[in-house]
């Protein structure tokens, strides 16, 4: 059973560490500061980037990301099949052993209360 737990929370802590990987790799924008120091100089004109790029970049980031999370939970979905399955083959074969134990528990209740009765079946015999 502590197996059992230690699998699952495993599997648990991967999952969240590859889900948490994957989002923190995401392009965060820069916060602008409040009020800008004035300048003496003067500032030049600010040069426009090219549309496409500027649009082909956060599209293929953004794809990017979603096909690390995609495979990530993936991955994490595979694995915890996985353990599932090993947890199930577990539970199973605890129960055929616990079936066999409580089996052979009878038997021995039974063995023992023939022997019991035996011997006071003799000891009241023996008495007469």
């Amino acid at each position: 059973m502590n197996t059992m737990r230690k699998t699952l929370t495993m599997a648990a802590v991967v999952a969240s560490l590859g889900l948490l990987a994957a989002c923190s790799k995401s392009e965060e924008p820069a916060v602008s500061p409040a009020a800008p120091a004035p300048s003496t100089t003067p500032t030049p004109a600010p040069v426009p980037p090219a549309a496409q790029d500027q649009s082909a970049a956060p599209q293929a980031d953004q794809q990017s990301m979603q096909d690390k999370l995609s495979e990530s939970a993936a991955a994490a979905k595979d694995k915890a099949a996985e353990v599932g399955q090993a947890v199930s083959d577990q539970a199973g074969k605890l129960a055929d052993e616990a079936g066999k134990a409580a089996d052979s528990a009878r038997e021995s209740v039974k063995e023992g209360a023939a022997k019991a009765d035996a011997a006071i079946q003799g000891a009241v015999g023996n008495g007469k």
